[in-house]
């Protein structure tokens, strides 16, 4: 038996690209066969929908409505929410899912979003955090640089991301760069933005994950299994068969 877990969502609450609120997201997956999701929408220097002259408590607060949207409708459906972002690197040059991270956090860091790739890293991870890299060397209109990983500054990579922008994510060039690099953790993400796409990315696990903490251990120990195209597969992308 497995359990399934979204990794890279959005909700309409904060991110402007999204289509659907936290709640509808919970319910497509809970429809999907999902023990859980992370709810990581755009963070305040990507496409977020909150204003930046509102005060950075504000700002926190109405970051959270998407999540706590979807917590709620999680707990009546039995569906486990788990609170992230994704942080993004000015002007839009690249984007990384941060987990393990809380309200608290941010209150505690005002203005975080101003920071340089390598001050963010540094404050993240020493903070208990895990920073993955998103669809590395995605190339799209509004990006506005060329790709240029850089693996020593993160934990791990989106060597999967099934919808956004497909196929100008390159997730092959993703793979060829975690398997340069061993000790990165991999992980696939639907980077959801319309409910009805429920189910094709995410990653899996043959326990259920307590919170966002035994989520990271578990990645670091090398637990997850990769959901591709709707399909467990192990680390190299190789389908898995599911035990019911």
């Amino acid at each position: 038996m497995f359990y399934k877990y979204e990794t890279h969502l959005h909700t309409s609450e904060v991110s402007k690209c999204a289509y659907n609120t936290g709640a509808e997201m919970v319910r497509a997956y809970k429809k999907a066969g999902y023990t859980g999701i992370f709810v990581t929408d755009h963070f305040f220097n990507g496409n977020c929908t909150i204003s930046r002259k509102l005060s950075w408590k504000e700002q926190v607060d109405l970051l959270m409505q998407g999540y706590e949207n979807a917590r709620k409708e999680g707990e009546k459906l039995g569906l486990d929410v788990f609170f992230g972002w994704e942080f993004t690197l000015n002007p839009y040059a690249a984007d990384f899912l941060t987990y393990n991270l809380d309200k608290e956090f941010l209150l505690d860091h005002p203005y975080i979003d101003r920071l340089s790739l390598e001050e963010y890293s540094k404050l993240v991870r020493k903070n208990g955090g895990l920073l993955i890299h998103a669809h590395p060397y995605r190339e799209a209109e509004y990006i506005h640089y060329p790709p240029n990983p850089q693996p020593h500054l993160v934990d791990g990579v989106e060597v999967n991301n099934t919808m956004s922008d497909c196929p100008s994510n390159k997730n092959y060039l993703a793979w060829r760069l975690a398997r340069k690099h061993p000790r990165l953790i991999r992980i696939s993400g639907t980077d959801i933005h319309s409910a009805d796409l429920a189910g094709l990315g995410g990653v899996a696990f043959r326990y259920r994950i307590k919170d966002s903490k035994h989520f990271i251990d578990a990645l670091r120990a090398g637990d997850a299994y990769l959901i591709i195209d709707g399909k467990i597969t192990d680390r190299e992308g190789k389908p898995i068969r599911e035990v019911v």
